[in-house]
């Protein structure tokens, strides 16, 4: 139960858990009120918690005009250092999905994103199809991603507490083991579409990424898009510029929920 005075980051503290993963599981907009009964998901190991039922976030909160650009990389990386060039130059700090994998063949460029001051999320170790695995292999996915991160960037790097399944399939029980192992699933509310079907052009991108939804439907919406894409990439400071045009801003996933 939250006590007068008590905030998300002073629960978080001291309980071992995270903001945004309260935030989250609780559906709170701001601050809780004095009095609230709260779920607070610990982040750990044999220690984790489960909310009452899985939980799967698609959106954020609307009540800033914010939005989650979010990139997962588990294939290409070329594309990725002119990225982090854009991102650094306009002072934007975004939310990267990674996979073990990934990780692991691109060392230099996971500390430099970590340095950068980006969020790290776990996308698996292998980018499965995890409704086709058994638990302990699920498991095995985000463990071993979680390891090799820390392993890589240091022991205060972490995945935890996003995870987003490959090929955005899941089943409850998916959605039961990552929530038991310290993360909260992630979706999205836009598909970029830089990963499927045709190829497209960055005008192709911008246009989709900043207009399709409506101004009210974008502000705490989460768009997926993939950094090893040479064509997201060139349109990046395209797509941040035009936001900046329509007064939102570009954030961490965990600033919007």
């Amino acid at each position: 139960t939250a006590a007068k005075g008590e905030t998300l980051a002073s629960i978080a503290g001291a309980t071992g858990s995270a903001p945004a993963l309260i935030a989250s599981y609780n559906r709170l907009v701001g601050e809780p009120a004095a009095g609230r009964a709260l779920i607070v998901p610990q982040l750990a190991g044999s220690t984790a918690t489960l909310a009452s039922a899985p939980q799967l976030v698609q959106h954020g909160r609307a009540e800033r005009p914010w939005v989650a650009l979010t990139l997962d990389a588990g294939a290409g990386a070329e594309p990725v250092a002119f990225m982090l060039a854009t991102l650094r130059e306009r002072g934007v700090r975004l939310t990267f999905f990674l996979t073990g994998t990934w990780i692991r063949e691109n060392p230099d460029l996971t500390r430099q994103i970590v340095a950068d001051g980006h969020e790290l999320a776990n996308h698996t170790l292998n980018h499965p199809d995890l409704t086709k695995l058994d638990d302990n292999a699920i498991r095995s996915e985000l463990r071993e991603t979680e390891a090799l991160l820390r392993a890589i960037a240091g022991e205060n790097a972490t995945t935890r507490p996003f995870f987003r399944p490959p090929y955005g399939a899941y089943d409850t029980r998916v959605l039961e083991i990552a929530q038991s192992e310290g993360y909260l699933p992630i979706l999205w509310t836009l598909d970029s579409l830089d990963s499927v079907g045709e190829p497209k052009s960055a005008q192709f991108l911008l246009e989709r990424v900043t207009g399709k939804l409506t101004p009210e439907q974008l502000r705490g919406a989460i768009i997926l898009a993939h950094c090893g894409s040479a064509l997201t990439a060139e349109a990046l400071p395209l797509i941040l510029d035009r936001f900046a045009e329509m007064g939102f801003e570009v954030r961490k996933l965990s600033d919007v929920l």
